[in-house]
């Protein structure tokens, strides 16, 4: 089905809510997607949210393996907001994901030497990381998380690529 063929009412009779109810919350269904959208990608990063120390001092990073799991536990919500109908979905996701390896890379000693433009670095992970995604699910998500998270690890160029460090195979946390 459709966004457009959704109506409210259809909304509120599948999550059992009254239509008043649902009108306290959201102004219409656009307004549902919208924050429904931005649920979803605060939750995702906050599941994978972590501090790293790869040069001596602590910094944010992104455990892949929490962020997987989410994915996983999460997968029917994620598979439609993945869909081309939801490309504001993606487009959000992309320039969240960018947002945070830009501000991983600020923290970064200069030292490093970034050996491509900074931009195309950030939207380079940021792509690859949604198009594993959008594999794994469309392969009915065949690998388990900490694997899935190992194997994009393992694709990091990180002598390269220094901002690909922002991507934790685990949550460092959590050993």
């Amino acid at each position: 089905m459709s966004f457009k063929q959704v109506s409210v009412q259809k909304l509120t009779q599948a999550a059992a809510i009254t239509r008043g109810t649902f009108y306290l919350h959201y102004q219409d269904k656009a307004d549902f997607l919208a924050q429904t959208e931005q649920q979803v990608i605060d939750e995702w990063l906050a599941a994978g949210k972590t501090l790293l120390a790869p040069y001596g001092h602590p910094v944010n990073g992104f455990a892949l393996g929490p962020a997987l799991r989410y994915v996983d536990d999460h997968h029917q919500i994620l598979m439609v907001l993945l869909q081309p109908q939801f490309a504001h979905f993606r487009t959000q996701l992309q320039q969240r994901l960018e947002q945070e390896l830009l501000v991983f890379s600020q923290q970064l000693p200069q030292s490093n030497v970034l050996t491509s433009p900074l931009d195309v670095q950030v939207s380079f992970l940021a792509t690859g990381f949604i198009g594993v995604i959008d594999h794994w699910l469309a392969d009915d998500r065949r690998y388990r998380p900490d694997y899935l998270a190992q194997a994009f690890q393992q694709l990091l160029p990180l002598e390269s690529l220094p901002v690909a460090a922002w991507f934790a195979p685990i949550n460092p946390e959590k050993r």
